[in-house]
Protein backbone atom coordinates (compact mmCIF):
# COMPACT_ATOMS: atom_id res chain seq x y z
CA UNK A 1 0.00 0.00 0.00
CA UNK A 2 1.25 3.22 -0.99
CA UNK A 3 2.26 5.88 1.61
CA UNK A 4 -0.66 8.59 2.94
CA UNK A 5 -1.47 10.32 6.07
CA UNK A 6 -2.85 8.33 8.14
CA UNK A 7 -4.30 8.81 12.08
CA UNK A 8 -4.69 6.52 15.08
CA UNK A 9 -7.70 3.71 15.16
CA UNK A 10 -10.59 5.32 17.01
CA UNK A 11 -13.62 3.36 17.35
CA UNK A 12 -16.93 3.76 15.66
CA UNK A 13 -19.58 4.76 17.77
CA UNK A 14 -22.44 2.80 18.08
CA UNK A 15 -19.83 -0.11 16.48
CA UNK A 16 -17.75 -3.20 18.18
CA UNK A 17 -13.62 -2.50 17.57
CA UNK A 18 -14.00 -6.11 15.86
CA UNK A 19 -16.66 -6.74 13.26
CA UNK A 20 -18.19 -10.24 13.98
CA UNK A 21 -17.77 -12.83 11.88
CA UNK A 22 -21.72 -12.47 10.21
CA UNK A 23 -20.66 -8.63 9.46
CA UNK A 24 -17.93 -9.38 7.25
CA UNK A 25 -19.49 -11.71 5.73
CA UNK A 26 -22.74 -9.50 4.95
CA UNK A 27 -20.18 -7.11 3.92
CA UNK A 28 -17.94 -9.33 1.68
CA UNK A 29 -21.27 -10.32 0.37
CA UNK A 30 -22.06 -7.10 -0.11
CA UNK A 31 -18.16 -6.06 -1.94
CA UNK A 32 -19.32 -9.58 -4.32
CA UNK A 33 -22.68 -8.48 -5.43
CA UNK A 34 -21.13 -4.76 -6.37
CA UNK A 35 -18.84 -6.54 -8.57
CA UNK A 36 -20.75 -8.87 -10.38
CA UNK A 37 -22.92 -5.86 -11.10
CA UNK A 38 -20.04 -3.71 -12.46
CA UNK A 39 -19.25 -6.32 -14.42
CA UNK A 40 -21.94 -6.71 -16.69
CA UNK A 41 -23.33 -3.06 -16.67
CA UNK A 42 -24.52 -1.26 -19.60
CA UNK A 43 -22.94 2.42 -20.43
CA UNK A 44 -26.10 4.00 -20.24
CA UNK A 45 -26.52 2.34 -16.81
CA UNK A 46 -23.25 2.98 -15.16
CA UNK A 47 -23.66 6.37 -13.27
CA UNK A 48 -26.88 5.38 -11.84
CA UNK A 49 -25.16 1.80 -10.10
CA UNK A 50 -22.42 3.81 -9.10
CA UNK A 51 -24.35 6.10 -7.06
CA UNK A 52 -26.52 2.77 -5.88
CA UNK A 53 -23.12 1.28 -4.86
CA UNK A 54 -21.97 4.91 -3.25
CA UNK A 55 -25.39 4.58 -1.13
CA UNK A 56 -25.28 0.63 -0.39
CA UNK A 57 -21.61 1.42 1.12
CA UNK A 58 -22.76 4.61 3.04
CA UNK A 59 -25.67 2.90 4.40
CA UNK A 60 -23.50 -0.19 5.38
CA UNK A 61 -20.85 1.64 6.91
CA UNK A 62 -22.45 4.67 8.29
CA UNK A 63 -20.69 7.37 6.47
CA UNK A 64 -22.30 10.76 5.95
CA UNK A 65 -21.27 11.58 2.27
CA UNK A 66 -19.42 9.63 -1.00
CA UNK A 67 -18.02 10.52 -4.02
CA UNK A 68 -16.94 8.92 -7.11
CA UNK A 69 -14.72 11.13 -9.07
CA UNK A 70 -12.42 10.17 -12.27
CA UNK A 71 -9.75 12.51 -13.78
CA UNK A 72 -9.19 14.62 -16.97
CA UNK A 73 -6.57 14.51 -18.95
CA UNK A 74 -5.37 17.87 -18.12
CA UNK A 75 -4.63 16.75 -14.36
CA UNK A 76 -8.18 18.10 -12.80
CA UNK A 77 -11.19 15.82 -11.39
CA UNK A 78 -14.59 15.61 -12.23
CA UNK A 79 -17.05 14.60 -9.85
CA UNK A 80 -19.28 11.78 -11.44
CA UNK A 81 -21.50 10.58 -8.01
CA UNK A 82 -22.45 11.84 -4.63
CA UNK A 83 -24.58 10.53 -2.31
CA UNK A 84 -25.11 12.11 1.18
CA UNK A 85 -27.46 11.51 4.16
CA UNK A 86 -29.99 14.71 4.93
CA UNK A 87 -28.39 17.46 6.07
CA UNK A 88 -25.37 17.29 4.23
CA UNK A 89 -24.55 18.83 1.20
CA UNK A 90 -23.80 16.83 -2.27
CA UNK A 91 -21.35 17.56 -4.95
CA UNK A 92 -22.99 18.71 -7.84
CA UNK A 93 -21.98 16.68 -10.71
CA UNK A 94 -18.89 18.26 -13.22
CA UNK A 95 -15.18 19.53 -12.26
CA UNK A 96 -13.90 19.44 -8.84
CA UNK A 97 -13.82 22.70 -6.42
CA UNK A 98 -10.72 24.68 -7.21
CA UNK A 99 -10.19 24.46 -3.26
CA UNK A 100 -9.39 20.75 -3.17
CA UNK A 101 -6.44 21.42 -6.13
CA UNK A 102 -3.83 20.01 -2.63
CA UNK A 103 -6.08 16.96 -2.27
CA UNK A 104 -6.57 16.08 -5.55
CA UNK A 105 -2.29 15.94 -5.92
CA UNK A 106 -2.20 14.42 -3.17
CA UNK A 107 -4.34 11.35 -4.64
CA UNK A 108 -3.19 11.61 -8.38
CA UNK A 109 0.32 11.08 -6.88
CA UNK A 110 -1.32 7.52 -5.46
CA UNK A 111 -1.68 8.56 -1.67
CA UNK A 112 -4.34 7.17 0.65
CA UNK A 113 -6.13 10.25 2.14
CA UNK A 114 -7.51 8.73 5.48
CA UNK A 115 -7.97 11.97 7.55
CA UNK A 116 -9.33 11.98 11.32
CA UNK A 117 -8.52 15.72 12.09
CA UNK A 118 -7.37 19.24 11.05
CA UNK A 119 -4.46 18.44 12.73
CA UNK A 120 -3.43 15.68 10.58
CA UNK A 121 -3.21 17.83 7.46
CA UNK A 122 0.32 19.89 6.50
CA UNK A 123 0.62 23.75 6.65
CA UNK A 124 0.69 23.94 2.79
CA UNK A 125 -3.09 22.42 2.82
CA UNK A 126 -4.02 26.05 4.30
CA UNK A 127 -7.28 25.71 1.25
CA UNK A 128 -8.52 22.13 2.23
CA UNK A 129 -7.83 23.13 5.85
CA UNK A 130 -10.45 26.22 5.60
CA UNK A 131 -12.89 24.06 3.72
CA UNK A 132 -12.85 21.40 6.92
CA UNK A 133 -13.35 24.06 8.98
CA UNK A 134 -16.40 25.63 7.28
CA UNK A 135 -17.96 22.53 6.16
CA UNK A 136 -18.01 20.56 9.06
CA UNK A 137 -15.91 17.29 7.91
CA UNK A 138 -14.32 15.64 11.43
CA UNK A 139 -12.73 12.89 9.48
CA UNK A 140 -12.65 11.83 5.57
CA UNK A 141 -10.81 8.90 3.46
CA UNK A 142 -9.90 9.65 -0.12
CA UNK A 143 -8.91 6.05 -2.52
CA UNK A 144 -6.91 6.47 -5.40
CA UNK A 145 -8.49 4.19 -8.00
CA UNK A 146 -5.84 2.51 -10.72
CA UNK A 147 -6.36 0.79 -13.96
CA UNK A 148 -4.07 -1.24 -16.26
CA UNK A 149 -1.15 1.03 -14.08
CA UNK A 150 -2.60 4.33 -14.25
CA UNK A 151 -4.94 6.79 -11.44
CA UNK A 152 -7.90 7.06 -13.61
CA UNK A 153 -10.62 8.09 -10.58
CA UNK A 154 -10.58 8.39 -6.68
CA UNK A 155 -13.27 7.30 -4.19
CA UNK A 156 -14.09 9.45 -0.84
CA UNK A 157 -16.15 9.09 2.22
CA UNK A 158 -16.76 11.71 4.83
CA UNK A 159 -18.15 11.55 8.24
CA UNK A 160 -19.31 14.51 9.69
CA UNK A 161 -20.99 13.76 12.94
CA UNK A 162 -18.32 11.43 14.70
CA UNK A 163 -14.47 10.63 14.07
CA UNK A 164 -13.82 7.67 12.12
CA UNK A 165 -11.12 4.88 11.72
CA UNK A 166 -9.97 3.84 8.75
CA UNK A 167 -8.15 0.61 9.08
CA UNK A 168 -5.98 -1.34 6.18
CA UNK A 169 -8.23 -4.27 5.91
CA UNK A 170 -11.63 -1.52 5.27
CA UNK A 171 -9.48 0.45 2.57
CA UNK A 172 -8.45 -2.54 1.16
CA UNK A 173 -11.67 -3.83 0.46
CA UNK A 174 -13.33 -0.13 -0.56
CA UNK A 175 -10.29 -0.24 -2.91
CA UNK A 176 -11.55 -3.33 -4.93
CA UNK A 177 -14.56 -2.16 -5.14
CA UNK A 178 -13.69 1.18 -6.34
CA UNK A 179 -11.63 -0.08 -9.00
CA UNK A 180 -14.15 -2.13 -10.08
CA UNK A 181 -16.44 0.82 -10.88
CA UNK A 182 -13.27 2.92 -12.57
CA UNK A 183 -13.08 -0.17 -14.52
CA UNK A 184 -16.47 -0.31 -15.38
CA UNK A 185 -15.95 3.09 -16.58
CA UNK A 186 -13.04 2.80 -18.71
CA UNK A 187 -14.97 0.45 -20.37
CA UNK A 188 -17.62 2.87 -21.42
CA UNK A 189 -15.25 5.14 -22.24
CA UNK A 190 -13.46 2.99 -24.59
CA UNK A 191 -16.53 1.89 -26.18
CA UNK A 192 -17.60 5.88 -26.70
CA UNK A 193 -14.17 6.08 -28.18
CA UNK A 194 -14.11 2.99 -30.41
CA UNK A 195 -17.32 4.69 -31.95
CA UNK A 196 -15.71 7.92 -31.93
CA UNK A 197 -12.95 7.68 -34.51
CA UNK A 198 -10.53 5.10 -35.64
CA UNK A 199 -7.67 6.72 -34.09
CA UNK A 200 -8.96 6.96 -30.58
CA UNK A 201 -10.02 3.13 -31.09
CA UNK A 202 -6.46 2.27 -32.42
CA UNK A 203 -4.70 3.91 -29.01
CA UNK A 204 -7.12 2.50 -26.63
CA UNK A 205 -6.13 -1.03 -28.74
CA UNK A 206 -3.38 -0.73 -27.64
CA UNK A 207 -3.00 0.82 -24.25
CA UNK A 208 -6.26 -0.60 -22.88
CA UNK A 209 -6.11 -2.84 -19.95
CA UNK A 210 -9.05 -4.84 -21.10
CA UNK A 211 -8.33 -7.32 -23.49
CA UNK A 212 -9.55 -6.60 -26.66
CA UNK A 213 -9.65 -8.43 -30.24
CA UNK A 214 -10.95 -8.32 -33.74
CA UNK A 215 -11.89 -11.30 -35.79
CA UNK A 216 -12.73 -11.95 -39.72
CA UNK A 217 -16.55 -13.80 -40.33
CA UNK A 218 -14.45 -16.86 -40.19
CA UNK A 219 -14.01 -15.89 -36.86
CA UNK A 220 -9.60 -16.23 -36.96
CA UNK A 221 -7.99 -13.51 -35.19
CA UNK A 222 -7.56 -10.33 -36.98
CA UNK A 223 -5.66 -8.06 -34.35
CA UNK A 224 -5.08 -8.65 -30.52
CA UNK A 225 -4.29 -6.01 -28.24
CA UNK A 226 -1.21 -5.95 -26.13
CA UNK A 227 -3.51 -7.09 -22.91
CA UNK A 228 -4.56 -9.98 -24.42
CA UNK A 229 -1.73 -11.78 -25.27
CA UNK A 230 -0.21 -11.24 -22.24
CA UNK A 231 -2.99 -12.75 -20.31
CA UNK A 232 -3.25 -15.64 -22.95
CA UNK A 233 0.56 -15.50 -23.46
CA UNK A 234 0.41 -16.24 -27.50
CA UNK A 235 2.06 -13.61 -29.88
CA UNK A 236 0.20 -11.71 -32.54
CA UNK A 237 1.01 -14.47 -34.81
CA UNK A 238 0.06 -17.12 -33.30
CA UNK A 239 -3.23 -15.95 -32.32
CA UNK A 240 -3.98 -15.29 -36.31
CA UNK A 241 -4.11 -18.90 -36.85
CA UNK A 242 -6.75 -19.29 -34.08
CA UNK A 243 -10.30 -19.17 -33.02
CA UNK A 244 -11.71 -18.11 -29.79
CA UNK A 245 -13.14 -21.70 -29.35
CA UNK A 246 -9.47 -23.08 -29.68
CA UNK A 247 -8.19 -20.87 -26.29
CA UNK A 248 -11.26 -22.45 -24.47
CA UNK A 249 -11.12 -24.84 -22.31
CA UNK A 250 -12.42 -28.17 -23.77
CA UNK A 251 -15.49 -29.00 -21.82
CA UNK A 252 -16.75 -25.21 -23.14
CA UNK A 253 -15.59 -25.34 -26.78
CA UNK A 254 -19.44 -26.95 -28.14
CA UNK A 255 -20.95 -24.35 -26.29
CA UNK A 256 -18.62 -21.54 -27.29
CA UNK A 257 -18.89 -22.47 -30.47
CA UNK A 258 -22.92 -22.61 -30.49
CA UNK A 259 -22.48 -18.81 -29.24
CA UNK A 260 -20.35 -17.91 -32.19
CA UNK A 261 -22.24 -19.44 -34.65
CA UNK A 262 -25.47 -17.62 -33.27
CA UNK A 263 -23.47 -14.61 -34.22
CA UNK A 264 -22.00 -15.46 -37.70
CA UNK A 265 -25.72 -16.45 -38.75
CA UNK A 266 -26.99 -13.00 -37.36
CA UNK A 267 -29.53 -15.06 -35.12
CA UNK A 268 -27.91 -12.70 -32.13
CA UNK A 269 -25.77 -9.25 -32.64
CA UNK A 270 -23.79 -9.72 -29.32
CA UNK A 271 -23.21 -12.25 -26.08
CA UNK A 272 -21.64 -11.55 -22.81
CA UNK A 273 -20.40 -14.97 -21.20
CA UNK A 274 -18.10 -15.70 -17.90
CA UNK A 275 -16.51 -18.82 -19.69
CA UNK A 276 -12.71 -20.47 -18.91
CA UNK A 277 -9.69 -19.84 -20.94
CA UNK A 278 -6.72 -22.12 -20.84
CA UNK A 279 -3.59 -19.77 -21.64
CA UNK A 280 -0.69 -20.94 -24.27
CA UNK A 281 1.04 -22.47 -21.11
CA UNK A 282 -1.68 -24.83 -20.15
CA UNK A 283 -2.98 -22.70 -17.11
CA UNK A 284 -6.82 -22.03 -16.87
CA UNK A 285 -8.22 -18.61 -16.27
CA UNK A 286 -11.55 -17.63 -15.71
CA UNK A 287 -12.15 -14.40 -18.31
CA UNK A 288 -15.81 -11.92 -18.59
CA UNK A 289 -16.09 -12.14 -22.81
CA UNK A 290 -18.24 -10.22 -24.67
CA UNK A 291 -18.41 -10.43 -28.67
CA UNK A 292 -20.32 -8.42 -31.02
CA UNK A 293 -20.78 -8.00 -34.74
CA UNK A 294 -18.66 -4.38 -35.42
CA UNK A 295 -21.41 -1.61 -36.74
CA UNK A 296 -21.81 -1.25 -40.45
CA UNK A 297 -17.85 -3.12 -40.67
CA UNK A 298 -17.19 -4.38 -44.33
CA UNK A 299 -15.96 -7.33 -44.79
CA UNK A 300 -17.87 -8.24 -41.64
CA UNK A 301 -15.91 -7.46 -38.46
CA UNK A 302 -16.39 -9.01 -34.91
CA UNK A 303 -15.01 -7.28 -31.64
CA UNK A 304 -14.83 -9.17 -28.65
CA UNK A 305 -13.31 -8.15 -25.03
CA UNK A 306 -12.41 -9.92 -22.13
CA UNK A 307 -11.35 -9.10 -18.20
CA UNK A 308 -9.43 -11.44 -16.66
CA UNK A 309 -11.56 -12.34 -13.46
CA UNK A 310 -9.55 -15.12 -12.13
CA UNK A 311 -9.11 -13.62 -8.96
CA UNK A 312 -12.72 -12.48 -8.17
CA UNK A 313 -13.76 -15.75 -8.86
CA UNK A 314 -10.83 -17.42 -5.90
CA UNK A 315 -12.62 -14.29 -3.72
CA UNK A 316 -15.98 -15.56 -4.30
CA UNK A 317 -14.86 -19.38 -3.81
CA UNK A 318 -13.32 -18.24 -0.40
CA UNK A 319 -16.37 -16.24 0.30
CA UNK A 320 -18.75 -19.17 -0.56
CA UNK A 321 -16.61 -21.59 1.67
CA UNK A 322 -16.92 -19.00 4.70
CA UNK A 323 -20.89 -18.64 4.15
CA UNK A 324 -21.01 -22.88 4.32
CA UNK A 325 -19.01 -23.22 7.32
CA UNK A 326 -21.29 -20.38 8.93
CA UNK A 327 -24.05 -22.54 8.48
CA UNK A 328 -22.65 -25.45 9.77
CA UNK A 329 -21.59 -23.29 12.68
CA UNK A 330 -25.09 -22.34 13.32
CA UNK A 331 -26.36 -25.92 12.67
CA UNK A 332 -24.24 -26.66 15.63
CA UNK A 333 -25.11 -24.01 17.84
CA UNK A 334 -28.82 -24.34 17.08
CA UNK A 335 -28.10 -28.24 18.11
CA UNK A 336 -26.61 -26.96 21.18
CA UNK A 337 -29.75 -25.08 22.20
CA UNK A 338 -31.70 -28.54 21.23
CA UNK A 339 -29.02 -30.48 23.65
CA UNK A 340 -31.59 -30.47 26.56
CA UNK A 341 -34.31 -31.55 24.81
CA UNK A 342 -32.36 -34.45 22.39
CA UNK A 343 -31.04 -35.65 26.34
CA UNK A 344 -34.65 -35.16 27.87
CA UNK A 345 -35.59 -37.19 24.19
CA UNK A 346 -33.03 -40.36 24.89
CA UNK A 347 -33.94 -40.44 28.42
CA UNK A 348 -37.51 -41.03 28.06
CA UNK A 349 -37.10 -44.81 25.50
CA UNK A 350 -34.15 -45.44 27.91
CA UNK A 351 -36.71 -45.38 31.33
CA UNK A 352 -39.25 -46.69 29.21
CA UNK A 353 -36.81 -49.79 28.42
CA UNK A 354 -36.18 -49.74 32.52
CA UNK A 355 -39.42 -50.23 33.41
CA UNK A 356 -40.39 -53.03 31.14
CA UNK A 357 -37.59 -54.96 32.04
CA UNK A 358 -38.55 -54.33 35.62
CA UNK A 359 -42.46 -55.15 34.97
CA UNK A 360 -41.39 -58.41 32.85
CA UNK A 361 -39.08 -59.80 35.43
CA UNK A 362 -41.90 -59.36 38.12
CA UNK A 363 -44.34 -61.35 35.86
CA UNK A 364 -41.66 -63.73 34.81
CA UNK A 365 -41.52 -64.08 38.87
CA UNK A 366 -44.91 -65.47 39.66
CA UNK A 367 -45.82 -68.70 40.17
CA UNK A 368 -47.70 -68.88 37.04
CA UNK A 369 -45.70 -66.78 35.00
CA UNK A 370 -47.94 -64.48 32.66
CA UNK A 371 -46.20 -65.13 29.11
CA UNK A 372 -48.35 -62.66 27.14
CA UNK A 373 -47.58 -59.87 29.62
CA UNK A 374 -44.10 -60.69 29.16
CA UNK A 375 -44.47 -60.87 25.04
CA UNK A 376 -46.47 -57.53 25.63
CA UNK A 377 -43.44 -56.16 27.53
CA UNK A 378 -40.75 -56.85 25.24
CA UNK A 379 -42.53 -55.38 22.35
CA UNK A 380 -42.50 -51.94 24.06
CA UNK A 381 -38.58 -52.66 24.81
CA UNK A 382 -37.89 -53.21 21.00
CA UNK A 383 -40.03 -50.59 20.32
CA UNK A 384 -38.23 -48.35 23.07
CA UNK A 385 -34.67 -49.17 21.92
CA UNK A 386 -35.30 -48.14 18.06
CA UNK A 387 -36.82 -44.92 19.25
CA UNK A 388 -33.33 -44.34 21.17
CA UNK A 389 -31.43 -45.24 18.13
CA UNK A 390 -33.10 -42.97 15.98
CA UNK A 391 -32.56 -40.23 18.44
CA UNK A 392 -29.15 -41.00 18.51
CA UNK A 393 -28.81 -41.10 14.90
CA UNK A 394 -30.41 -37.77 14.47
CA UNK A 395 -27.64 -36.68 16.79
CA UNK A 396 -24.98 -38.08 14.97
CA UNK A 397 -25.93 -36.31 11.37
CA UNK A 398 -26.57 -33.12 12.64
CA UNK A 399 -22.67 -33.13 13.86
CA UNK A 400 -21.00 -35.23 11.34
CA UNK A 401 -19.27 -32.85 8.87
CA UNK A 402 -18.30 -34.17 5.68
CA UNK A 403 -19.79 -34.19 2.17
CA UNK A 404 -23.22 -35.82 1.68
CA UNK A 405 -24.70 -36.01 -1.78
CA UNK A 406 -28.53 -35.28 -2.26
CA UNK A 407 -30.62 -38.11 -2.71
CA UNK A 408 -34.00 -38.49 -3.54
CA UNK A 409 -36.07 -38.03 -0.24
CA UNK A 410 -39.49 -38.89 0.62
CA UNK A 411 -40.78 -35.48 2.20
CA UNK A 412 -43.71 -36.58 4.43
CA UNK A 413 -40.74 -38.88 6.04
CA UNK A 414 -38.50 -35.86 7.30
CA UNK A 415 -41.46 -34.24 8.59
CA UNK A 416 -42.01 -37.10 10.75
CA UNK A 417 -38.75 -37.51 11.88
CA UNK A 418 -38.61 -33.89 12.75
CA UNK A 419 -41.92 -33.84 14.62
CA UNK A 420 -40.64 -37.24 16.31
CA UNK A 421 -37.58 -35.11 17.17
CA UNK A 422 -38.89 -32.13 18.46
CA UNK A 423 -41.47 -34.46 20.69
CA UNK A 424 -40.81 -33.53 24.30
CA UNK A 425 -40.85 -29.43 23.12
CA UNK A 426 -44.34 -29.69 22.05
CA UNK A 427 -45.35 -31.63 25.38
CA UNK A 428 -43.47 -29.17 27.12
CA UNK A 429 -45.26 -25.96 25.34
CA UNK A 430 -48.51 -27.58 25.43
CA UNK A 431 -48.94 -27.69 21.61
CA UNK A 432 -50.91 -29.54 19.58
CA UNK A 433 -49.76 -30.78 16.21
CA UNK A 434 -51.42 -31.64 13.33
CA UNK A 435 -49.87 -33.13 10.07
CA UNK A 436 -51.94 -33.38 7.20
CA UNK A 437 -49.24 -35.00 4.78
CA UNK A 438 -50.69 -35.84 1.21
CA UNK A 439 -49.94 -39.94 0.23
CA UNK A 440 -47.84 -40.44 -3.01
CA UNK A 441 -46.15 -37.54 -2.91
CA UNK A 442 -43.44 -36.43 -5.61
CA UNK A 443 -39.58 -37.24 -4.28
CA UNK A 444 -37.51 -34.43 -4.20
CA UNK A 445 -33.36 -33.90 -4.45
CA UNK A 446 -32.20 -33.31 -1.23
CA UNK A 447 -29.82 -33.36 1.42
CA UNK A 448 -31.85 -34.99 4.57
CA UNK A 449 -29.80 -33.74 7.28
CA UNK A 450 -29.79 -29.70 5.73
CA UNK A 451 -33.89 -29.92 4.81
CA UNK A 452 -34.03 -31.68 8.28
CA UNK A 453 -32.47 -28.54 9.82
CA UNK A 454 -34.91 -26.10 7.90
CA UNK A 455 -37.67 -27.89 8.90
CA UNK A 456 -37.01 -28.09 12.49
CA UNK A 457 -35.58 -23.93 12.26
CA UNK A 458 -39.02 -23.28 11.12
CA UNK A 459 -40.75 -25.90 13.77
CA UNK A 460 -39.06 -24.01 16.37
CA UNK A 461 -39.35 -20.95 15.36
CA UNK A 462 -43.05 -21.66 15.54
CA UNK A 463 -43.00 -23.22 18.82
CA UNK A 464 -41.05 -19.98 20.46
CA UNK A 465 -43.70 -18.14 18.74
CA UNK A 466 -46.88 -19.39 20.61
CA UNK A 467 -45.08 -19.27 23.96
CA UNK A 468 -47.25 -16.19 24.98
CA UNK A 469 -50.40 -17.62 23.74
CA UNK A 470 -52.95 -17.78 26.55
CA UNK A 471 -56.91 -16.78 25.09
CA UNK A 472 -56.58 -19.93 22.44
CA UNK A 473 -54.82 -23.27 21.55
CA UNK A 474 -51.62 -23.37 20.41
CA UNK A 475 -51.51 -25.80 17.31
CA UNK A 476 -48.83 -26.76 15.37
CA UNK A 477 -49.96 -27.24 11.67
CA UNK A 478 -47.69 -28.86 9.15
CA UNK A 479 -48.65 -29.77 5.24
CA UNK A 480 -47.63 -31.69 2.38
CA UNK A 481 -48.90 -30.84 -0.79
CA UNK A 482 -48.31 -30.85 -4.73
CA UNK A 483 -47.57 -27.77 -5.86
CA UNK A 484 -48.38 -27.48 -9.81
CA UNK A 485 -46.71 -27.78 -12.35
CA UNK A 486 -43.42 -30.36 -11.30
CA UNK A 487 -43.24 -28.60 -7.44
CA UNK A 488 -43.52 -29.72 -3.67
CA UNK A 489 -44.56 -27.68 -0.85
CA UNK A 490 -44.01 -28.19 2.96
CA UNK A 491 -46.45 -25.52 5.13
CA UNK A 492 -45.34 -24.81 8.84
CA UNK A 493 -48.30 -22.69 10.40
CA UNK A 494 -48.64 -21.63 13.86
CA UNK A 495 -51.37 -20.26 16.02
CA UNK A 496 -49.02 -17.25 17.25
CA UNK A 497 -49.38 -13.42 17.44
CA UNK A 498 -48.40 -13.21 13.63
CA UNK A 499 -45.67 -11.36 12.30
CA UNK A 500 -45.51 -7.50 11.89
CA UNK A 501 -46.65 -6.36 8.84
CA UNK A 502 -43.38 -3.79 8.71
CA UNK A 503 -40.96 -6.66 9.13
CA UNK A 504 -42.30 -9.38 6.57
CA UNK A 505 -40.11 -8.54 4.23
CA UNK A 506 -37.02 -8.15 6.38
CA UNK A 507 -37.55 -11.11 8.16
CA UNK A 508 -35.03 -13.01 5.81
CA UNK A 509 -32.32 -10.46 6.07
CA UNK A 510 -29.53 -11.73 7.97
CA UNK A 511 -28.93 -10.31 10.94
CA UNK A 512 -32.39 -9.30 11.47
CA UNK A 513 -34.06 -10.46 14.21
CA UNK A 514 -37.37 -10.13 16.57
CA UNK A 515 -36.09 -12.08 19.24
CA UNK A 516 -34.37 -10.95 22.30
CA UNK A 517 -31.67 -13.48 22.15
CA UNK A 518 -31.65 -14.18 18.41
CA UNK A 519 -28.87 -13.88 15.97
CA UNK A 520 -30.80 -12.71 12.38
CA UNK A 521 -28.99 -15.95 11.26
CA UNK A 522 -31.37 -18.39 11.05
CA UNK A 523 -34.19 -17.53 8.48
CA UNK A 524 -31.49 -16.24 6.20
CA UNK A 525 -29.47 -19.05 6.61
CA UNK A 526 -32.47 -21.38 6.13
CA UNK A 527 -33.60 -19.54 2.64
CA UNK A 528 -30.04 -19.98 1.64
CA UNK A 529 -30.26 -23.73 1.80
CA UNK A 530 -33.37 -24.09 0.03
CA UNK A 531 -32.09 -21.98 -2.65
CA UNK A 532 -29.19 -24.10 -2.71
CA UNK A 533 -31.50 -26.44 -3.39
CA UNK A 534 -33.38 -24.94 -6.11
CA UNK A 535 -36.32 -24.64 -4.30
CA UNK A 536 -38.05 -21.13 -2.09
CA UNK A 537 -38.47 -20.18 0.95
CA UNK A 538 -41.50 -17.81 1.61
CA UNK A 539 -43.77 -16.17 4.20
CA UNK A 540 -47.16 -16.79 2.44
CA UNK A 541 -49.24 -15.15 5.36
CA UNK A 542 -48.44 -13.12 8.24
CA UNK A 543 -51.90 -12.78 10.57
CA UNK A 544 -52.59 -11.79 14.08
CA UNK A 545 -53.48 -15.18 14.44
CA UNK A 546 -50.38 -17.00 13.10
CA UNK A 547 -48.06 -16.91 10.34
CA UNK A 548 -47.20 -19.40 7.34
CA UNK A 549 -43.92 -20.41 5.70
CA UNK A 550 -43.64 -22.53 2.63
CA UNK A 551 -40.65 -24.72 1.74
CA UNK A 552 -40.99 -24.81 -2.03
CA UNK A 553 -39.07 -28.13 -3.72
CA UNK A 554 -38.77 -29.31 -7.59
CA UNK A 555 -39.81 -32.71 -7.73
CA UNK A 556 -36.48 -35.07 -7.99
CA UNK A 557 -35.89 -37.71 -11.02
CA UNK A 558 -32.71 -39.94 -11.25
CA UNK A 559 -31.99 -37.91 -14.35
CA UNK A 560 -31.46 -34.90 -11.82
CA UNK A 561 -29.48 -36.58 -9.77
CA UNK A 562 -27.15 -37.99 -12.47
CA UNK A 563 -27.14 -34.18 -13.45
CA UNK A 564 -26.34 -32.88 -10.18
CA UNK A 565 -23.54 -35.50 -9.74
CA UNK A 566 -22.24 -34.74 -13.20
CA UNK A 567 -19.07 -32.52 -13.03
CA UNK A 568 -19.53 -29.07 -13.59
CA UNK A 569 -18.25 -27.28 -17.29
Amino acid sequence: MTDGIYLEKAATPGRAAAASLEELLTFERLLADLSARFANVSSDLLETEIEGALRQLQDFLDFDRGNFGEFTADGWANILCSVAVDGVERYPPGPVPAHLSWYLGEVRADKIMRVRSLDDLPPEAIEQIEYRRRSGIRSSLGIPLRVGGHIVGLINFSAFRSTREWPDDLIARLKIVGEVMAQALVRKRSEAALRASEARWQSIFETSSIAISTLDRDLHYIATNPAFRAILGYTDEELRQLTPVDVTVEDEREAAQSRLAELQRGSIDHYVVVKRYRCKDGTVIWGHSSMARAPESRPETFIGTMIDITESKRAQDKLLATQTELARVTSLTAAGQMAASMAHEIKQPLAAIVTGGSAGLRWLSKPTPDLEEVRAVLESIVSEGHRASQVIDGIRAMFKNDSREKTLLDVNEVIREVIALLHSEFQKHQISVQAELISELPTVLADRVQLQQVVANLVANAIDAMDTVTDRARTLRVKSLIREPDGVSITVEDSGPGIDPENADRIFHPFFTTKSEGTGMGLSICRSIIEAHNGRLSLLSASVRGSVFEILLPAGDFETIRLARAPLP
